[in-house]
């Protein structure tokens, strides 16, 4: 992260609010004075402080995963399923509005945008909480037009962002806020039928035309099919030992000409084990237990 930005070398820093009308969705710059532009820094430093892994190695988000309240993730940019956040990153020349705060229950989320010492950007997002986890027990009011700090109960910085964007990357520290201004449920959702079908052409021993139509329906298949189709190592899954996990693991299957689909029930499961989130324990004798893993995070 720390070679995509320079921390320490901030030359500017703006504050833009997402704001609701109707159906439709509109960014602002809002007029700033000194003090709210260092509490943004501030908010930017203790997030850092919240996010970086202690080893570097970042986790990658993963689309299927579902993760704690806080956890620390990389997402690359550039992909079709961040295209809410590349929208949002390479947007700029916002229309000015001072009483953009007038309203805070138009308010979706805010975010700073930060330009270092080679003029490169980053973005500190933050999903709207009204009148919660204030920044050091500060407030921003509009006064002759200019965003203020001000001992006033009127909007609240919260004390760290939900992810940052950098031009290569998205860094999260709260998956949940960062899934919805993302819209990554309603990107699943929207590709649903599309990907399914296209899984047919990498696990060829299954029908994937039945599981479409079910995968249109369920957000957690949909959100299944869009990371197995993020993923490149599907081909070399072998026919004969997922039949293998699916009995051990109680996925059950049957034959459909040459090819296998999941029984009515085992929809999820079927999805799950391409994923590699079905899987059995042999620490005992006996009957090995299955179970179905909320991460698939190598060792």
């Amino acid at each position: 992260m720390r070679d995509e930005f320079s921390f320490r070398q901030i030359q500017s820093v703006e504050f833009c609010v997402n704001l609701t009308a109707g159906d439709a969705r509109t960014s602002y710059l809002v007029p700033t004075d000194q003090s709210v532009q260092d509490a943004l820094t501030q908010v930017l430093n203790a997030t850092l402080a919240e996010i970086e892994p202690e080893d570097g190695d970042w986790a990658p988000y993963e689309l299927s995963e579902k993760y704690a309240a806080r956890e620390a993730l990389r997402a690359v940019l550039d992909t079709e399923e961040m295209a809410v956040i590349h929208a949002l990153y390479a947007d700029e020349g916002w229309d000015m509005n001072s009483t953009a705060l007038a309203d805070p229950t138009r308010l979706v989320y805010y975010f700073g945008v930060f330009r270092d010492d080679q003029d490169r950007k980053l973005l500190g997002v933050r999903q709207a909480t009204q009148f919660k986890g204030a920044f050091k027990g500060r407030f921003l009011s509009v006064i002759d037009d200019t965003l203020r700090m001000v001992p006033d109960r009127i909007f609240k910085l919260d004390n760290q962002f939900d992810f940052l964007i950098t031009a290569s990357h998205i860094y999260v520290l709260h998956p949940t806020a960062f899934e919805r201004i993302a819209e990554l449920e309603a990107f699943a959702s929207a590709k649903a039928r599309e990907m399914t079908v296209a899984l047919g052409a990498t696990v060829k021993f299954l029908d994937f035309t039945g599981l479409a139509g079910y995968v249109g329906k369920h957000k957690r298949a949909a959100k299944l099919v869009a990371a197995l189709n993020a993923r490149g190592d599907l081909s070399a899954i072998k026919r004969s030992m997922f039949c293998k996990a699916a009995d051990e693991t109680g996925v059950e299957l049957e034959k459909a000409g040459r090819k296998m689909v999941p029984r009515k029930g085992s929809e999820i499961g079927c999805l799950e084990l391409l994923d590699d989130r079905r899987y059995t324990t042999t620490l005992k004798p006996g009957t090995k237990p299955a179970f179905v893993a909320s991460s698939r995070r190598q060792i």
